[in-house]
């Protein structure tokens, strides 16, 4: 807007020093909608009145407003004398035809008025026009039918003849409703013939089956044009021209099964270990390579009983290789426990649109043995053959001592437990003052840092054995404070 703002006030301070008047000009009569509107209200005189605020035009909210004012020194006819210059400059984004009305200000004891504006809005961009001799936009798709998430390459030509001098361009890109899309790169302007062009690309995925429209591109372009002014000199002021690239019909085709992404792809996978010790880490990093987008991939997950189990972000990179575009996706899984367990194969549905068929991408599974692992138990069951009378003398007598020992014993334990609860904050400081955390979040800050130091990989493993119930384990609440701070401004 400061750029379409500085054009139009030096047009109007060099042009409105005749005599006392007031103008009101916009720079568009004729916008699309959701273009913006800048309308330049310009009083000149001996003697002027403030130009009041304004707040709506035609109903339409100001979203920019601009104010200028100036004293100039004219020769006329002989005679010396000083006019004054107010400017106010009004941006707003009309919302349909409208008129803009006619505006009233003092000036040098008269009351003079503007005359109202007719401003034209379209909702689409039919019959604008789609080249000059000067300038051209276009746009060209790598293929006009196409799979639901398959990726295509959309490309934006803006031509201008080199020996134009252009003082601005205001590019709007097509709407996109119904694709997923992304620019790639910043574009690249280039050389060709008698021409210069400016290059955009944009990779596109359709959100929906059937035939789809791709909205036009258009540009509006300020073209440098010199103006004589009354004083014999000479004002550089914009030419505007607006041109669109013709709509895209484009035919969007359904996989016909099932599929998780779409594509051509291989899948790669590492593991660190097979072997560890009890609550050491097991690190899987899973990676699928190849022509596609995988953007909005959600990726495998991991459920085993008794296992703790994280999952890092997944990286997700695109190159475009040609007019292809290719993805590298990355994740990065750690399994911890403190018995044997197997990380269960993951099929992945890979639909390839060249060939029309579902690749199957299967992930190994691995079994992983833990060094002096705990065995599973659970409560034992004891089976008999003949029935025990409860009701027996000897049974009874020999059932009480147990009794009473089990009641001494709990008694005990309610004690213990009430003592451990009430100074368990002085024992696992899982909050601190100023940030706090919780033992789950020191887990998640410290535990990518295991392999840093053994003072990490000891605090870690303390804090997994509270965490699965270990009440003998005491942690230095100093220790694991300053462990936190260390590696919590390093994430």
């Amino acid at each position: 807007m400061i750029h379409r703002i500085l054009g139009s006030l030096l047009f109007l301070t060099f042009s409105l020093l005749e005599a006392g008047s007031i103008s009101a000009t916009i720079d568009s009569k004729e916008v699309f909608k959701g273009d913006t509107v800048i309308l330049t209200l310009a009083v000149t005189g001996k003697n002027i009145d403030y130009i009041p605020e304004i707040d709506e035009i035609a109903g339409q909210k100001i979203l920019n407003v601009q104010r200028r004012s100036g004293t100039n020194f004219i020769h006329v006819n002989g005679v010396n004398s000083m006019e004054k210059t107010q400017t106010l400059m009004l941006e707003f984004r009309p919302e349909h035809n409208l008129t803009i009305p006619a505006f009233s200000v003092k000036v040098d004891g008269t009351l003079e008025s503007t005359k109202p504006i007719r401003l034209t809005v379209r909702k689409s961009i039919s019959g604008m026009k789609r080249e000059s001799s000067n300038f051209s936009l276009e746009t060209q798709i790598g293929k006009k039918s196409f799979y639901l998430g398959e990726s295509v390459l959309l490309t934006v030509y803006f031509k201008q003849r080199t020996n134009i001098d252009v003082m601005k361009i205001e590019y709007q890109p097509p709407a996109f409703k119904d694709f997923f899309s992304k620019q790639i790169g910043n574009g690249k302007t280039y050389k060709k013939g008698a021409y210069t062009i400016q290059e955009l690309n944009y990779l596109l995925i359709a959100k929906k089956a059937g035939k789809l429209t791709l909205e036009p591109a258009r540009t509006k372009v300020a073209q440098r044009t010199r103006q004589r002014q009354m004083g014999g000199w000479y004002i550089d002021v914009p030419k505007w021209i607006q041109i669109s690239s013709p709509p895209l019909i484009v035919n969007i085709k359904a996989p016909r099964e099932a599929h998780d992404i779409v594509g051509d792809y291989r899948l790669t996978q590492k593991i660190d270990h097979i072997k560890v010790k009890a609550n050491k880490p097991v690190h899987l990093t899973l990676e699928l390579l190849g022509e596609g987008t995988l953007d909005d991939y959600e990726g495998v997950e991991f459920k085993i009983p008794n296992v703790t189990i994280y999952a890092d972000d997944a990286k997700i990179e695109s190159t475009l290789l040609g007019k292809e575009l290719h993805s590298h996706y990355s994740k990065h899984f750690v399994f911890i426990a403190d018995h044997n367990f197997i990380i269960p194969s993951k099929t992945i549905r890979a639909y390839n649109y060249k060939t029309g068929k579902i690749k199957l991408l299967k992930t190994k599974a691995y079994t992983i043995e833990i060094e002096g692992a705990k065995l599973a138990t659970d409560s034992a069951i004891v089976h008999t053959k003949n029935p025990i009378n409860l009701s027996a003398d000897g049974a009874s007598a020999q059932s009480r001592l147990p009794t009473l020992l089990a009641l001494f014993l709990a008694f005990v334990l309610g004690i213990v437990v009430t003592y451990f609860f009430k100074y368990l904050p002085n024992i696992v400081p899982w909050k601190k003052k100023g940030k706090s955390f919780r033992g789950d979040e020191a887990w998640k800050i410290l535990y990518p840092k295991m392999g840093e130091s053994k003072e990490v990989e000891e605090m870690v493993r303390k804090l997994y054995a509270i965490k699965n119930g270990n009440r003998k384990i005491e942690i230095d609440k100093q220790q694991l404070k300053e462990l936190v701070e260390r590696y919590r401004e390093k994430r």
